[in-house]
């Protein structure tokens, strides 16, 4: 016998004097186990925010970020004022604001140049306006 032929009989399970009864006993344990899963009803994760509040933040830094996230993480809307901020800062707080917005499913609306409003997806805005609308 050679080499191949040996390790293809040891790497194979058919065993010649196999025993069906073990596999039965087996199963039929199982099914016995086996019951229906409990169903619990689907059911808010967080309470819903109250939405007849808006925050609005103006940060004069990158180092304020933190106060307009936790409430946008809260799921509350927020505006976001940036006249006092410096460009550089200016462009770090809008790409981390647009971030913050696409993790939680949000958008990020420009109401002028330096306002930025920051909208939860429980939240939808409607615009009136045909003018066309700005990306950053």
């Amino acid at each position: 016998m050679g080499f191949m032929q040996k390790f293809v009989d040891k790497a194979t399970l058919v065993d010649e004097e196999y025993d069906d009864e073990y596999l039965d006993d087996v199963y039929e344990d199982e099914e016995e186990v086996a019951e229906e899963p409990e169903v619990t009803p689907i059911r808010s994760v967080a309470p819903m925010p109250d939405l007849s509040r808006i925050v609005t933040v103006r940060p004069r830094s990158f180092n304020d970020i933190q106060a307009f996230a936790d409430e946008f993480r809260k799921g509350l809307p927020v505006i976001l004022n940036l006249a006092e901020t410096n460009e550089d800062d200016r462009r770090r707080i809008v790409d981390f604001a647009t971030g913050v917005c696409y993790g939680l499913r949000g958008l990020l609306n420009p109401i002028s140049d330096d306002v930025l409003l920051m909208t939860p997806h429980t939240v939808k805005v409607e615009s009136r306006r045909s003018e066309p609308t700005r990306t950053f």
